[in-house]
């Protein structure tokens, strides 16, 4: 007991850092496979993380990086924000939600920069997971539902089958890999050409996915994900750019007409959006209607809580009250379902000023290279279209911004020994992902 309680040496500290890498590798491919898993696997990281002491030296140099500033600022306006509220039980359950704002602090404490690349492989190997399993149940070799005893595994529909995330997770997940994949064949002219067949093969592969994936947030967020890299890659040829963006367009439109999901799904939203304005009525129009109803009256809101906002636990009982009796159906909804209004009702003009300071952040971001600009670019914009489909505050899409933030700026060489990727240690590797996934199912 006195051995666990007293300061490890250095060497015990080096190797809790290296095994604080090898960690957040695992917890990336996790963050699209199992919510219960990855949160496991932190607590375990955080655990380690207390035990290595020497905080102040750990977490100086974290601290006085603007973007982890930016993050703890936002995190702070909200932490104020339960000052003010009355609804506390609700605002616990939005700070709990907001912890992983706090996350690039820890991970900037240990993350070595020649574990980047695996961090970013982990998170597209574990969407390829998740877009496997789709296949599977879509083909109707898996079930929709499965169950080991009394711990479900997953429970999906065949309309949009994901097993493991929302359908709408699903698709920005889709959006992200081939954001990934699409830039790494345009920009990395050097690399071996089985590396860029294997990259356009999974690019191919997820996008097919998407088109069985009713997931109009994914379908917004992928279009402009595509967009975006293609502008990145041939800002300075304007031929180029032109000709890819038409060849996109081609794209897009032949999903659309033979793809029976994706135009159902979009004409559907048109049509909700065109009877939301036009008859006034939101919930018996769809859910865009809905979103466009939730969205003016939040607006409302908004107005008589300008500067402060409302707390960060009472904005839907505030927004609820503002909805008359003749729509109070959409009173059942449980969240705004737009980012851009529920900042300012929680946390005022302030917090939404404070979050245009962390994407200012973000793209003004030196000393990284351009290819690590050019990604923060891609993860910044499909997060400022996700948010717009009431999409960042969850377990999948926050948790991954921060993991690929932190990886995107981490800038030095740990004290620890960096071996390259064999047999041995995808083992050890499949292994603990195993233990963890037990953990977070049966926990």
């Amino acid at each position: 007991m006195t051995n666990i309680l007293r300061a490890p040496s250095q060497n015990t500290k080096d190797k809790i850092t290296l095994w604080l890498n090898h960690l957040l590798v695992l917890y990336a491919f996790l963050i699209p496979i199992h919510n219960g898993a990855k949160s496991s696997l932190f607590f375990t990281m955080l655990a380690l993380f207390i035990y290595r002491r020497d905080y102040w030296f750990y977490l100086k140099e974290a601290f006085s990086n603007r973007i982890v500033q930016a993050f703890l600022i936002f995190y702070a306006l909200h932490a104020i924000g339960m000052l003010y509220t009355d609804n506390i039980d609700y605002g616990k359950d939005q700070m709990d939600r907001l912890k992983y704002l706090l996350f690039p602090l820890v991970f900037l404490s240990f993350l070595d920069i020649r574990f980047v690349l695996r961090i970013f492989l982990a998170f597209i190997i574990g969407m390829f997971v998740s877009i496997l399993f789709s296949y599977l149940v879509h083909l109707q070799v898996l079930p929709y539902e499965f169950s080991i005893g009394k711990y479900e595994i997953w429970e999906t529909f065949a309309y949009s089958p994901a097993p493991f995330l929302a359908h709408g997770e699903h698709g920005v997940g889709i959006s992200f890999v081939v954001g990934f994949l699409l830039y790494y064949i345009l920009n990395f002219k050097n690399e071996e050409k089985f590396k860029k067949i294997i990259a356009f093969v999974g690019l191919v592969f997820a996008l097919v996915n998407m088109s069985f994936i009713a997931s109009r947030t994914g379908y917004m967020t992928l279009v402009v994900v595509i967009f975006i890299t293609i502008v990145i890659t041939y800002r300075e040829n304007i031929k180029l750019l032109l000709s890819s963006i038409f060849l996109v367009f081609i794209v897009c439109l032949s999903i659309y007409n033979f793809s029976v999901t994706v135009n159902q799904r979009v004409n559907v939203a048109i049509t909700n959006f065109e009877k939301g304005i036009e008859n006034k009525e939101y919930y018996e129009n769809g859910s865009t209607a809905q979103r466009i109803g939730l969205t003016i009256y939040s607006i409302e809101v908004i107005k008589e809580n300008f500067l402060f906002g409302v707390g960060t636990g009472d904005h839907m009982d505030l927004l609820r009250a503002k909805i008359p009796d003749e729509e109070k159906r959409l009173r059942e909804i449980a969240k705004p379902h737009n980012v851009y209004v529920q900042i300012p009702m929680q946390i005022g003009i302030i917090g939404l000023a404070s979050f245009f300071f962390l994407i200012y952040s973000l793209l003004s971001y030196k000393n990284i290279s351009r290819e690590k600009k050019d990604i923060i670019v891609i993860l910044v914009a499909s997060t400022l279209v996700f948010m717009a489909g009431g999409m960042f505050y969850g377990t999948f899409e926050l948790p991954l911004i921060v993991v690929l933030i932190s990886a995107m700026i981490a800038n030095k060489e740990q004290n620890i020994t960096f071996n390259n990727f064999d047999k041995k240690i995808f083992l050890k590797y499949s292994a603990f992902v195993i233990l963890f996934l037990i953990i977070g199912i049966t926990r």
